[in-house]
């Protein structure tokens, strides 16, 4: 190896290139060997035979090197799977679809909407209901407003406070009839964001800890009745779905002649950091995904109720199977199938499970049945199938095959990543959806089938293409057509977002890179305040390691203190003990052994100034321009803990002023408990505490 061949790579580890000779220094350095290995051979020019074999043979060398020093894709994926990083499948974008309609009615799993020829399909069996909000009511500081249909704008421009006092209060729903009961309900929230600091998204709401308790509540005939809710707003901090099931039938309540139907959220714990605000509420929402399922399957315990709500249940083709105790299935040859009316509900009837452990119901569009069998497995190594589509959703696909020489059974096959872990017996694939192709094992890596191979669980997806504007979805499947709907009136008011491209294998190797250059444990003062910026469901502002101080354990050096300032409109937050928790879960699993955090409040220290000029010129706005000067030198300082507030600079700031002919006094007064002043008039502020303006008095005399 040439002394080129390795690179210092930041100091660390050497980047070895194998391909660090061209052809013609190859060629070189080997005629000059000949002299010391072969002296009898003396003609070197390029007419000689040898000379010639040389050049071949520095040409395969060459060649060798630089296939050497290339790593294939294949290569890059297996150092990608070392380092726990798989490429991302593409994920499908999502909305929320309100409904209006006169009359209560059910929307079946599955059930297609069409923004023109894209489909969506509803998340799960919703209720549509013929009620409506009719108004909303504030209760706070024994203070109630109403808000009727008549006297606000239902839209983006809601901007509703549920709780103005922030730490308690009652907020209201009316609506125009009576909620359904033991009906599952949904009220979309959408959350305003405001200015300043967004809000840390909840990535994990398991160990995300409320900053608020809410207790719903609705009004029966016997008063208000408590009931449990699923609050997809984790208490109105953001956009989310708050669903409840009413169980009991709601008593009316009179609000300016009219008959309203409440339900009701109260404020009874912990506290916000900034209010929320409700830029709109949606009743009659139906959640929905862009993609078009054309095979699923249920499994249902045996002797249960083989009951299922979705829409390839009640229009599509079904195939049964008895999963016995070895794990292989037997297909049902006879079964019944019926439709309630009422529910849509489609019941099957399975009169002989025998020893089956459990039941395997297979649904498939019409249109796909021909097309659910990729083919017959011809038990050869390296099988490929082509699927005849691109936009498969890696999550939703799988496939059974028939085993041969066992009574017509199948078995249920495994995605994998690759073959690299799998052993000869294993049933066991690769779904590449960029190509829209299935492989198999070599017999070695992975079984090969031999038998039919049945798709049992297959949806496609447009990914980034179906993310839609709002408005656009407004057309219901009907059939292998589409048609507006009647009776009803749909549509999106929000756009469709999330859809995501799958990750190319260099854009998963740039997020492997990225991954290596981030530690995953708080090591220096840096890693402990980004992570602690990012703390999931928070807003904040700034936070810091504090130095070893007054604020600090000085005697235990294994404690680490940060002060924490969440973002607040009047600039000056403070966490709430929920708000500590959160940041102290958020540490806890990236603490080095030993180490211990605490969270310290940031405290405000306000600045009066006091300010005796004489002036040049008394026809000038001198205090203006003074004002604007002092309040420009104290917002230089305002975001800084324990920042120093130098006397010398805001005099010298002052004086130099052009309209001054001299400053006679300047004080500087606080009234933070942490600050020090020293000899030369100047302002320490504590470690954890930051400065502001707090009032500026300014005397002028006018010198003729």
């Amino acid at each position: 190896m040439s002394g080129n061949a390795r690179k210092e790579v930041n100091g660390l580890l050497p980047d070895i290139l194998l391909d660090s000779e061209s052809f013609d220094e190859i060629f070189e350095n080997a005629r000059n060997l000949i002299v010391s290995i072969y002296p009898e051979w003396t003609d070197f020019n390029y007419h000689d035979p040898g000379v010639t074999m040389l050049e071949m043979l520095a040409w395969l060398k060459d060649s060798q090197h630089y296939y050497l020093n290339k790593i294939g894709p294949e290569n890059i994926r297996t150092y990608l799977k070392l380092l726990g990083m798989t490429r991302r499948t593409k994920k499908p974008s999502h909305t929320i679809v309100t409904v209006e309609s006169e009359a209560d009615g059910t929307a079946a799993k599955g059930t297609k909407l069409y923004a023109g020829n894209i489909c969506f399909e509803v998340d799960e069996e919703t209720h549509i209901p013929a009620s409506k909000i009719c108004c909303f009511i504030t209760t706070s500081g024994g203070k109630q407003r109403v808000i009727t249909k008549g006297s606000m704008s239902f839209g983006n421009n809601l901007r509703l406070q549920p709780f103005p006092s922030g730490s308690s209060g009652i907020f209201g729903i009316g609506f125009t009839k009576p909620l359904r009961a033991n009906v599952r309900q949904n009220l979309y929230f959408e959350i305003d964001e405001g200015q300043g600091v967004p809000r840390n998204p909840i990535t994990d709401p398991a160990t995300f800890i409320p900053l608020v308790d809410l207790k719903l509540e609705f009004l029966t005939g016997s008063g208000w009745r408590e009931i449990p809710f699923e609050d997809g707003t984790y208490g109105f901090l953001t956009s989310g779905i708050i669903s409840f099931t009413p169980d009991a039938e709601f008593m009316p309540r009179k609000i300016r002649d009219n008959d309203i139907y409440m339900i009701r959220f109260t404020l009874t714990g912990g506290e916000y950091d900034e209010l929320p605000v409700i830029r709109n509420v949606a009743f009659g929402i139906l959640p929905v995904t862009q993609r078009d399922t054309k095979a699923e399957y249920t499994d249902f315990p045996v002797g249960s109720e083989y009951k299922l709500i979705t829409e390839l249940a009640a229009v599509g083709d079904t195939r049964v199977f008895l999963k016995d105790r070895d794990g292989l299935f037997t297909p049902v040859r006879s079964f019944g199938r019926s439709i309630d009316e009422k529910s849509g509900a489609v019941m099957y009837d399975i009169p002989d499970t025998g020893d089956a452990e459990a039941v395997r119901i297979v649904n498939i569009q019409k249109e796909f049945c021909l097309d659910n069998a990729i083919g017959n497995g011809t038990g050869l190594p390296f099988q490929e199938y082509d699927l005849g589509s691109e936009n498969i959703e890696y999550e939703s696909f799988t496939i059974m095959t028939e085993l041969p020489d066992s009574g017509g059974r199948y078995a249920e096959w495994r995605k994998v990543s690759d073959f690299s872990a799998c052993g000869a017996d294993d049933f066991v694939y690769v779904l590449d959806t960029q190509k829209g192709t299935i492989r198999f094992g070599d017999c070695f890596k992975g079984e090969p089938p031999e038998g039919r191979i049945f798709i049992i669980g297959y949806s496609e997806t447009l990914a980034a293409n179906g993310n839609v504007s709002k408005g656009k979805i407004t057309l219901v499947g009907i059939g292998d057509s589409t048609a507006a709907p009647e009776g009803f009136t749909l549509g999106n008011a929000w756009p469709s977002v999330g859809g995501v491209d799958e990750e190319t294998t260099e854009e998963c190797l740039v997020r492997a890179q990225h991954m290596l250059r981030t530690s995953d444990s708080v090591v220096t003062d840096e890693d402990c305040e980004h992570l602690i910026a990012h703390v999931q469901g928070l807003r904040i502002e700034k936070c810091r390691v504090l130095k070893r101080g007054k604020k600090t354990d000085r005697s235990n050096p294994l404690v680490t203190t940060v002060v924490v300032k969440p973002y607040s409109k009047s600039g000056r937050g403070v966490p709430g003990e929920r708000y500590i928790r959160n940041i102290l879960a958020a540490l806890e699993p990236h603490r080095l052994v030993g180490m211990q955090y605490r969270i310290v409040r940031p405290e405000y220290a306000g600045i009066s100034v006091y300010i005796d000029v004489s002036v040049v010129d008394r026809h000038i706005n001198v205090r203006k321009i003074i004002r604007d000067a002092v309040v420009k030198f104290f917002r230089s300082v305002e975001d800084q803990f324990g920042a120093e507030i130098v006397y010398s600079k805001l005099y010298e700031l002052i004086d130099g002023l052009g309209c001054i002919a001299s400053l006679n006094t300047l004080t500087l007064e606080t009234d933070g408990s942490g600050s020090e002043r020293t000899h030369e008039g100047d302002l320490l502020m504590a470690p954890n505490a930051s400065a502001y303006l707090k009032e500026l008095d300014i005397m002028t005399n006018t010198v003729y």
